[in-house]
């Protein structure tokens, strides 16, 4: 075979178009360029107290740095990709990131989140507390699982709410011998 034929052969690959960002995606490096810039300042006070290649403001001022030269990076080469928000009003933007953001899943978290932290200012103890949050967590993370055409199989509901049990005493049971036994850490 010679060698102009060997090359026909090989195609280039095609490139396929790149979708368009969600709602949200574009901001996001605005969001740690922000963040980079507020801990820039911070390592800038922290090394100029010590200054020097080994001393404890260098590595967060390496590290802010970057997060600042790699955000930048990203808003220039994204800055005229398309996004699914193009065209739409301000208000209408606004609403788009937040249902982006916030989906039902994310907000259940968050919520979960802010009601075990409460739960432990609350001094009701960090073993109850994390019971509780892993075991509804995880039922509301399986709930397809019991979820049959929009009506909930409490035959599978049962045995969800039991497997979902015993993961959780696993998990609990773990973080006691690995925290409290072995590493004798106080727990809230």
């Amino acid at each position: 075979m010679s060698e102009n034929t060997k090359k026909d052969q090989v195609r280039e690959p095609e490139l396929k178009p790149i979708a368009p960002y969600k709602p949200g995606e574009k901001g996001f490096a605005v969001f740690w360029l922000i963040i980079g810039a507020v801990f820039f300042y911070f390592s800038m006070q922290i090394y100029q107290k010590h200054p020097g290649v080994s001393s404890a403001g260098a590595v967060p001022l390496f590290c802010t740095g970057a997060i600042i030269l790699c955000s930048v990076l990203i808003l220039l080469s994204d800055r005229k990709a398309p996004s699914e928000n193009d065209g739409a009003g301000g208000g209408e933007k606004a609403a788009n990131v937040f249902r982006f953001l916030f989906a039902p899943d994310v907000l259940f978290m968050v919520i979960m989140i802010f009601l075990y932290c409460v739960a432990l200012n609350m001094r009701l103890g960090f073993y109850p507390a994390t019971l509780v949050f892993l075991w509804i967590s995880m039922i509301f993370y399986n709930r397809s699982k019991f979820r049959v055409n929009g009506s909930i199989d409490t035959k599978i509901l049962g045995k969800v709410i039991f497997q979902n049990l015993f993961w959780t005493a696993v998990c609990l049971a773990f973080i006691f011998v690995v925290f409290s036994t072995l590493f004798k850490v106080v727990l809230p």
